[in-house]
């Protein structure tokens, strides 16, 4: 124990006066030693990425005590970090922190590319992975790479180019597109297979191609034997020539009607052609009709003689053409056959020539038309031009002399 003593003055006036009265008074006050000196009894600061140096380290810290920080591996400091014990707390002296080590920007690799896996920057404990681009595949072990505080982990990944080893192919099969002196078959590149004979048909991709990971986007494909199938029976047809194995490519089957009054409607003969297809629908057999109608109208051309509205089976019809169209065939008709007027009739169409469109490829008729403009040429038919005045034939236009063909004629041009 010891004792200490205050002195306290209090001025004041007395009786109104200017003088003044001093009273001062002591004060006697007993104090413990012991509690003179502060202590931070509380945890040590808190610094992220830091810990409390060796040097610093005490089991208490006093008034006025200092307390100083390192920062942990991997992190590099930004300013010196330090706090002092003031009346039981501590006190920020130096806020500095701790940074993450920066790495170097990573190297890129040929034919790759990186990206940040973990982290948001290049600094201690970030790692980025490689990837390498569409047609090249990753030969190192490791794709991985980590800022440590030596730098990148790993060594730096490997693209290399991806290949594909072509498939044993089928002995009827023609591959186009293999490289030249057994070279190398890259990503993306396309190999084409075909059947030469037309007895075979493909089976699987005309079209295979090189894909990531050195395979193939489908397996190579074969060639096997066009086959054909028979219709489920069909009424009233006959079929004649299906054998008791499998019909293949050029088998043919005929057909017939069971009843001999009734009519094959359809091809009496069908093959079996490429791709397992026959070359026509199988027909059907119907009893007859006895009349047609009304015959079709025909383009450019019409009938002769009078037309009814009911014709019987086998009655024909004639019919010519317009002025300066040629019939096609040139005895021409359409026959009632079970109802159905058959046969195939045309009006050729003749070629307009007048002087306005020739003014237009400055040429003129050699052989011009008493009294007339426009000439009319019949299909087949030729007519000669010339250039008008001393103009010549243009390069690459068509010669003087032209034939018509159903409405069509190339006009020369002059220049």
């Amino acid at each position: 124990m010891f004792y200490s003593f205050h002195f306290y003055c209090i001025y004041y006036l007395i009786n109104m006066k200017s003088s003044l009265t001093l009273l001062c008074l002591v004060v006697w006050l007993n104090v413990d030693a012991s509690s003179a000196q502060t202590v931070c009894r509380g945890p040590l600061p808190n610094v992220p990425n830091a810990r409390v140096t060796e040097e610093s380290v005490k089991e208490e810290y006093k008034e006025d005590d200092i307390v100083l920080f390192s920062c942990n591996f991997g992190f590099v400091p930004a300013g010196r970090i330090s706090y002092q014990c003031k009346k039981n707390k501590w006190v920020v002296l130096r806020q500095g922190k701790c940074n993450p080590k920066p790495c170097e920007l990573p190297d890129e690799t040929a034919n790759g590319h990186y990206s940040i896996h973990a982290g948001d920057d290049f600094v201690f404990g970030a790692t980025i992975k490689y990837t390498c681009n569409d047609g090249y595949q990753m030969v190192s072990k490791m794709d991985i790479r980590t800022c440590m505080v030596s730098g990148w982990s790993n060594h730096l990944p490997i693209c290399e180019v991806v290949s594909c080893v072509p498939e044993a192919a089928d002995g009827r099969v023609v591959v186009s597109g293999l490289p030249d002196d057994d070279g190398v078959i890259q990503y993306g590149h396309e190999l084409r297979f075909s059947c030469p004979n037309p007895a075979h048909q493909l089976k699987g991709n005309p079209q295979v191609v090189c894909a990531a990971g050195g395979m193939w986007n489908s397996r190579f494909p074969t060639c096997e034997d066009v086959t054909c199938e028979a219709a489920e029976k069909i009424k009233n047809v006959n079929v004649i020539g299906i054998p008791q194995n499998t019909m293949k490519y050029g088998h043919r089957l005929q057909f017939e009607c069971s009843n001999s009054k009734h009519v094959l409607k359809g091809e009496s003969e069908v093959t079996c052609s490429t791709n397992g297809q026959w070359s026509h629908s199988f027909p059907i057999c119907e009893e007859p009709k006895d009349f047609c109608g009304p015959p079709p109208h025909l383009m450019n051309g019409d009938t002769m003689g009078g037309t009814r509205e009911r014709f019987r089976n086998g009655e024909s019809v004639e019919y010519a053409c317009q002025k300066y169209h040629i019939l096609d065939p040139p005895s021409a008709y359409k026959t009632c056959r079970d109802g159905i007027w058959t046969g195939l009739i045309t009006c050729l169409k003749p070629c307009t020539v007048d002087e306005q469109l020739m003014n237009t490829q400055n040429i003129q008729f050699l052989y011009p038309p008493e009294h007339q403009n426009k000439l009319y040429a019949e299909h087949k038919d030729h007519i000669t031009f010339k250039c008008i005045g001393h103009l010549r034939l243009s390069p690459g236009s068509v010669a003087f002399r032209q034939q018509c063909i159903n409405g069509v004629m190339n006009l020369p041009h002059c220049q």
